[in-house]
């Protein structure tokens, strides 16, 4: 029987996840070049996309290899053919980015002090609310590029194909430079993350970072994987 990916132990896997890195990054290479030199931004879009699900892939491999049971969700054997099921997995990456970064941005920013009256039950209210506010910007901002990661793999098809409804459809006239512009800065928070990953499982880390915060990390991402998503469905998010 041929081995593939999804049939590897997570011992086999160990440090396959950077060369499927280093195919993405070469590929976003590739999509920047294009874009810079030849002002082709349909096909470095189409080509941005793709470096996203090679990054996702290395995501999920990484994973395994360190023994977390991504390969034992639902719908996991469609990992690694099914391009759209990567690009559910980006947009769970993207929010749960933006609910760390909007938690981290509460606890760090000063308290609002904008409303100043007699009434301290009002005063705290208003103000908290403004807090709240301000804090959850992250997240409106995942929200925005989740909708735009639902598109993903049409804008990617527009990006290569010409097609034809009622009239001719070029891709040069589809993508324009600002979507190619956008596609970039939600494909490099992918890539940040996998960067994160590595840093997390990098032993070098515990000259750094206290071992009990790296554990604390690591089991959160566990607690994540093994129990918030065991019911989770890739069906289900098509549905949003």
């Amino acid at each position: 029987m041929i081995k593939k990916f999804p049939n590897l132990t997570p011992e086999e896997s160990k440090s396959f996840d950077k060369l499927i890195y280093k195919n993405a990054l070469q590929l976003k290479k590739d999509a920047i070049s294009i874009a810079s030199i030849r002002k082709s931004y349909s096909s470095a879009t189409s080509l941005l996309i793709l470096s996203s699900e090679e990054v996702i892939k290395s995501i999920l491999v990484l994973l395994h290899a360190e023994g977390y049971n991504v390969y034992k969700l639902k719908e996991t054997h469609k990992f690694f053919f099914d391009h759209k099921i990567r690009h559910h997995i980006a947009q769970l990456i993207e929010m749960g980015s933006g609910i760390i970064k909007s938690m981290i941005r509460y606890d760090e920013q000063e308290p609002t002090k904008l409303l100043k009256t007699k009434i301290k039950w009002l005063d705290n209210f208003v103000n908290g609310t403004i807090d709240i506010i301000n804090a959850a910007r992250p997240i409106i901002d995942a929200n925005d590029r989740i909708k735009k990661l639902q598109k993903f793999n049409e804008l990617k098809n527009k990006g290569l194909y010409v097609d034809y409804k009622n009239n001719i459809i070029l891709p040069q006239n589809e993508i324009t430079e600002n979507t190619y512009k956008e596609t970039l800065k939600i494909t490099e928070n992918i890539f940040s993350f996998y960067k994160g990953l590595r840093i997390l499982f990098n032993p070098a880390l515990k000259n750094r970072v206290n071992n009990a915060e790296i554990d604390k990390g690591k089991e959160l991402l566990k607690d994540l994987i093994d129990e918030g998503l065991k019911d989770f469905s890739f069906k289900e998010l098509n549905k949003l």
